[in-house]
């Protein structure tokens, strides 16, 4: 990521603060419940779905601190976790990305096979297809209700606050067993604009900083094998 993109990041976050009345953005403070979430289109529906690759970090690149909060309130702060030089491996999802729901068992099972090697967490984010509004991935601002969550009866509305985002994470872990730490993207989403917008991308960070690997759209024999041979060296 060049410092032309850095910067960028800075400006969305600030934008989104400004517009949205986003005061606890991206800082050492846990939002209020009340704290209004920031909707938006992700920019990867661009050129009939093929531009999620193009955004995010990528390999090599330095992440930016991010401070983010389970569902209990505590506080993570990347730097913070990375200084006990482990990897940290960072998956997105929310209730209704079916494609999330349909990969928890093998998200739950790199947690639990790695846990002495890498630091996992699970970062909610935006929904990706809520039932009463166009979702971020909608690319004609129309809604998109996916098969899956109709026949599995998943209805859930658009979170328009910091603390409805947190009860619907509440209903993923409960739902589909999430085993590993939940961390809840903040209400100008900073985490989903910062690591590709996608509904249920992984990236693994090196100690220092550095993403080490990207998946787009989480796939977990890629990633087990790509663990494998970080703790091989």
């Amino acid at each position: 990521m060049n410092m032309w993109q850095v910067k960028n990041l800075y400006w969305v976050s600030a934008i989104a603060m400004l517009v949205f009345g986003c005061e606890n953005a991206n800082t050492d403070k846990l939002p209020l419940d009340t704290d209004k979430i920031a909707l938006m289109t992700s920019k990867g529906v661009k050129n009939n779905y093929k531009d999620f690759d193009k955004i995010g970090y990528h390999k090599g690149d330095k992440i930016l601190d991010f401070t983010l909060f389970s569902l209990d309130g505590i506080r993570f702060s990347f730097s913070e976790v990375l200084k006990n030089k482990k990897p940290i491996l960072l998956i997105s999802g929310s209730y209704t990305c079916d494609i999330t729901r349909r990969n928890m068992l093998d998200i739950n099972s790199i947690a639990a096979k790695y846990r002495n090697f890498i630091n996992v967490y699970f970062i909610y984010t935006i929904e990706a297809h809520p039932s009463d509004i166009a979702g971020p991935y909608s690319k004609d601002n129309l809604l998109q209700l996916s098969t899956e969550n109709i026949k599995e009866h998943i209805d859930a509305k658009q979170p328009k606050t910091y603390g409805e985002r947190k009860i619907l994470a509440k209903l993923l872990q409960q739902k589909s067993y999430v085993m590993l730490p939940i961390l809840i993207d903040n209400p100008a989403n900073n985490f989903w604009l910062s690591f590709g917008q996608s509904p249920n991308t992984a990236y693994l960070i090196n100690p220092n900083g550095t993403v080490y690997f990207r998946q787009t759209w989480f796939r977990f024999r890629d990633l087990d094998e790509v663990i494998r041979a970080i703790i091989r060296q």
